[in-house]
């Protein structure tokens, strides 16, 4: 389900939409034709911190792909880009964040997260 090559994260940039929020910026392309139903990837960058606050924000992003990424009436890719203030946020800020951006982004129905 994770995106590996260069060429996905720059069609994502290229052709996707972007939606942001106070701790995520979550990038979507629509694909109907990739073979695993939906692929993510996780952009992070020296900004954030160090090797260990980088490590414990990218374990907690999984950790909301694992538990919402059921619930996503998706097929294509999704990036997500943590914010400065990310490693700032705790497990529930970034999990609120993350709804209401698949909620903007219209990849997710508002019924799924009641």
């Amino acid at each position: 389900m994770r995106m590996k090559s260069r060429s996905e994260f720059l069609r994502v940039r290229n052709e996707g939409r972007t939606f942001s929020g106070k701790y995520l910026v979550l990038g979507v392309l629509a694909d109907q034709e990739i073979i695993p139903k939906m692929k993510f990837g996780i952009i992070l960058t020296r900004k954030i911190g160090n090797a260990v606050i980088r490590n414990r924000v990218r374990r907690r992003l999984r950790g909301i792909i694992n538990c919402w990424g059921d619930s996503l009436d998706f097929s294509g890719y999704l990036v997500m880009i943590p914010r400065y203030m990310a490693p700032d946020a705790t497990f529930q800020d970034l999990e609120s964040d993350w709804k209401k951006l698949t909620l903007r982004a219209g990849i997710v129905a508002e019924d799924k997260f009641l």
